[in-house]
Order: structure tokens, then C-alpha cells, then sequence
């Protein structure tokens, strides 16, 4: 199988980073995060929506859930995946408001793109790159002249306990249980503040679980049982539907 992409897939709570060289073009897919597409100094990628035709860019934001394909074969980049219920996340959604897939100004953030190329090509410490990752989505993210409406304390305690749970049955009515709502209510609550249902919220966390799995050097089945999947091949249906690739054409460093 032909490398999806080749480098380092670095994971924290409410982001990760993947950097390094990209392969094979990723089909339609969609997934729950922020994405931001950021070739290193020479370098250009395509992005696909339903709707129109490929278009180049030299950097690139792709809003929350917005179907697209991808071609970045050959590139050295980074893309960064930010969570929408984030703060930053938040602030991306609000500063990029138009959707779909929107063109950055790479000018403001050239220092924050050299930063990560070399300190990938000196092969620092993963918290060292993780740290640039944020500075970079910091600086994307900017001010606003508002703040954003602090999240409501039920849903984290509700994202809360599912981070916990992962690996076990997670419904509706324990969840709202344990914030002390209905499950109706809470229903209607969670999807106000995360844009998401419930149901499709949690396969992208246990699909986050199982990528740290599988990048900490566990095997396919073992990353798919930590995240709740069935088996394996479950697990690379998920993977592919929301990233355009299978896991096992991505090959960690």
C-alpha cells in the first residue's frame, strides 16, 4: 500500500498535529475538526469541495464538517486539527465564518510555517512541536471583539465523561443522567453548543483515542479496541470516511 503520508502524528486535548511529507491524494471525506492545510516554503496544495472544481492554495482553513478532498502528494507540510468546541476552535469558527474551504494569508503567519519546517527537520521533541502547533493556531485564531460565550458547564462535564468512557457503551440517557437533565433537553443542549449530535461526537473522540494508539506504536486492533471499535477493520472504515485514508497507509516516524 502506497504511504497516505509519512512523518509525525502528535495528539493533545483539543488538537493534534500531523507534519511531514503527504502522499497519495485523500478522497471526499469530512470530519468533526478544524483543519488548516500549511505547505512548507515552496509548496502549494489542492483542495476539492462537492460543489466546484480543485482549487490551489498556499495555505488553507477547512471549516468543521465540510465534505472536501485532498492533494498535497509529495509536499512537506504540516496540518493542524483543532477541535470546534475548543476556545481556540471557537475563535477559528468565528474569524473563518464563510466555511467551506477559505485561502490563508500566509504572509502573517511565514514565521510560525519556518518555525515548524525547521524544527521538523531538526527532529525536535514532540512537546516542542506541539507548542509551535499552538503559537500557530493562536495567531490564526487572533482576537475577537467579543469574547465567545463561555461553554456550558454541562456539556463538559458530559464531554468529560465521555473522554472516561471511551472504550464502553456510552448513551444518550447515562450522559444526561449524570448532568442532571433530561435526555431531551440534554439532547437539544449538546447540540447547541457542540454543532454535533451526540452519536457522531463520540466516534470522532474514540477515532482520536485510537489514532494516539496506533501512532504510540500499537497495532491496528489493539488502537481500535482502545477506542471502542469492534475490531480493526471497523476501525479503517471510520478512519477512511472521515480522513480519506486508511490508517494503515499512514506510516508514523
Amino acid at each position: 500500500m502506497k504511504p497516505s503520508a509519512t512523518g509525525r502524528i502528535l495528539l493533545w486535548r483539543g488538537g493534534s498535529l500531523w507534519i511531514g511529507l503527504a502522499g497519495v491524494p485523500a478522497g471526499f471525506h469530512s470530519h468533526h475538526a478544524v483543519q488548516i492545510a500549511l505547505p512548507f516554503e515552496g509548496a502549494r496544495v489542492r483542495f476539492q469541495t462537492p460543489s466546484a472544481d480543485w482549487v490551489t492554495y498556499d495555505a488553507a482553513i477547512v471549516a468543521a464538517e465540510q465534505p472536501h478532498a485532498f492533494d498535497g502528494r509529495d509536499r512537506f507540510m504540516a496540518q493542524i486539527f483543532v477541535e470546534p468546541e475548543s476556545r481556540a476552535g471557537r475563535e477559528l469558527q468565528r474569524r473563518y465564518r464563510s466555511g467551506g474551504v477559505v485561502a490563508l494569508d500566509t504572509e502573517a503567519i511565514r514565521s510560525n510555517i519556518a518555525a515548524l519546517a525547521l524544527a521538523y527537520d531538526r527532529r525536535v521533541e514532540n512537546t516542542e512541536l506541539i507548542e509551535l502547533a499552538k503559537a500557530t493556531i493562536a495567531r490564526l485564531a487572533g482576537t475577537t471583539p467579543t469574547p465567545p460565550n463561555p461553554p456550558d458547564k454541562r456539556v463538559e462535564l458530559a464531554i468529560e465523561h465521555i473522554r472516561n468512557r471511551l472504550n464502553q457503551t456510552i448513551s444518550l440517557k447515562s450522559l444526561a443522567a449524570a448532568v442532571h437533565l433530561s435526555p431531551d433537553r440534554f439532547r437539544h443542549l449538546f447540540i447547541e453548543e457542540t454543532g454535533i449530535g451526540l452519536r457522531p461526537y463520540v466516534l470522532w473522540l474514540r477515532l482520536e483515542r485510537s489514532l494516539g494508539e496506533y501512532v504510540g506504536g500499537a497495532s491496528l486492533t489493539d488502537a481500535a479496541h482502545a477506542g471502542g471499535f469492534a475490531d480493526s477493520a471497523h476501525l479503517s472504515r471510520t478512519f477512511k470516511r472521515m480522513f480519506g485514508i486508511s490508517p494503515a497507509s499512514v506510516r508514523p516516524e
